[in-house]
């Protein structure tokens, strides 16, 4: 007797939209997300599968803390900018979070893909560099070039010697920053960028699959604030609070024990002051 084998269904999206956005935005919405290669669910059964349900929250794009609860969930919830032609979505976000969920490389295709290994800790800095000459030569503010640098240092450093573990899961160089010129090649950090659209995207990718959604909620704790420095906690995530007020779109695909993809995308503009600009936050993790 031939056994059968089933393929459970790629699952949707629950919508779940701010009540101030105007209902206009709503009729737009499952368009453009399909363009993106995302669909909605069109209902749920019973209360255990919505409680189990991934959640897309549209919301202004203006990040508090109050958006560290909604990461905490479980799955945790997809937080999408709405910030398109009458405050709609922009596809490239929808085109982002459809790369998100499928995993891969989150970076566009359409561009031209940079890509390289880094062991050395010296070598981050070459690379935020390289980063912001990319930058200048798309066309882009010297502001923009700044940001950029910085946003992938933070990229690189955490995932060099955040992420890496031993056979016993025990941290390999995260109790030893100060210390480390250098990691083994097999725990290399890769890195990707690419411009499109006005933006440079920026990717860091590790073998590990560990990353959490709690920095990012640790972040948002204080978002909005003045930062209150704990020199024994390393800055206390400042570097990545950074990095989210650069952005002005991140995205995180988590293969658990396998390998964690994070991108930030930084506008070319002019604009200084970004932390207060819409964003969003895509974490998604199996």
């Amino acid at each position: 007797m031939r056994a059968s084998i089933q393929v459970e269904p790629p699952r949707g999206l629950l919508l779940i939209a701010d009540p101030s956005l105007a209902p206009t935005v709503l009729e737009q919405v499952a368009p453009t997300l399909a363009r993106g290669g995302v669909s909605l669910q069109s209902g749920l059964d019973g209360a255990e599968a919505a409680r189990k349900a991934r959640r897309l929250v549209l919301f202004d794009g203006l990040l508090g803390p109050s958006h560290g609860d909604l990461l905490s969930r479980e799955p945790p919830a997809l937080l999408l900018a709405t910030r398109g032609p009458e405050g709609g979505l922009t596809e490239w976000e929808a085109v982002l979070l459809g790369a998100a969920l499928r995993g891969g490389s989150l970076v566009p295709a359409e561009g031209t893909v940079v890509r390289q290994r880094l062991t050395r800790l010296r070598d981050v800095q070459h690379a935020a560099e390289a980063a912001s000459m990319v930058v200048v030569e798309a066309g882009g503010s010297r502001t923009a070039a700044s940001l950029a640098a910085d946003v992938l240092h933070e990229l690189a450093v955490n995932a060099m010697l955040d992420a890496p573990v031993d056979a016993q899961g025990q941290p390999k160089y995260a109790h030893r920053r100060t210390e480390v010129k250098e990691i083994d090649p097999e725990d290399a950090c890769e890195l990707a960028l690419a411009v499109e659209g006005g933006r440079i995207y920026l990717e860091a990718v590790d073998r590990f699959g560990r990353l959490t959604p709690r920095p990012f909620v640790q972040a948002l704790a204080s978002y909005g604030k003045r930062v209150q420095v704990n020199a024994s906690g390393g800055g206390a995530g400042l570097g990545l609070r950074r990095m989210i007020e650069h952005s002005d779109a991140i995205a995180v695909h988590v293969s658990q024990g396998r390998e964690s993809r994070v991108l930030c995308a930084v506008d070319l503009g002019e604009a200084r002051r970004r932390a207060a600009l819409p964003k969003s936050l895509l974490f998604c993790m199996e």
